[in-house]
């Protein structure tokens, strides 16, 4: 009987976390068009799908979020929430966009062994981002 090899376990792994992202991505977004009754706006429905679409996808780049930023402007006059939490958002992701952009900076370019950090930070950056969703769903008033 042979035992398998450390390369074919890893790519069972990868593709098995692959797949388990797709699948909480899909059934986020089959949530998201069952219950429209919470935000009923168009712009906003797509809005909210993108930030799920952008959030949940296992590759990611900072330019991925201008797909649901640049609807974001048309949101704001329909989401009550207070400047002070707003602003709280806003920095808190730019903060945690930044760590993480810097961890993916010292690792490509500049030859740094920070994948640790580079995970960690991404924990981080993803958490904020849910946080952020969760938020503009939960202060959204139609």
């Amino acid at each position: 009987m042979m035992t398998p090899t450390p390369a074919k376990l890893n790519i069972s792994s990868f593709m098995s976390h692959c797949l388990l992202a797709f699948a909480l991505r899909l059934v986020l977004i089959l949530y998201a068009n069952f219950h429209d009754e919470y935000l009923a706006v168009p712009y906003t429905d797509v809005d909210y799908k993108a930030m799920i679409a952008v959030i949940y996808n296992p590759v990611i780049t900072s330019q991925y979020f201008f797909w649901f930023l640049s609807l974001l402007p048309l949101c704001l006059p329909n989401i009550e929430m207070n400047l002070r939490r707003g602003i709280c958002l806003a920095c808190s992701w730019i903060l945690s966009q930044t760590i993480w952009l810097l961890t993916a900076y010292l690792l490509e370019f500049q030859s740094f062994n920070s994948f640790f950090f580079l995970w960690i930070s991404g924990l981080l950056f993803f958490a904020v981002n849910v946080k952020v969703l969760v938020d503009i769903i939960y202060h959204y008033k139609s």
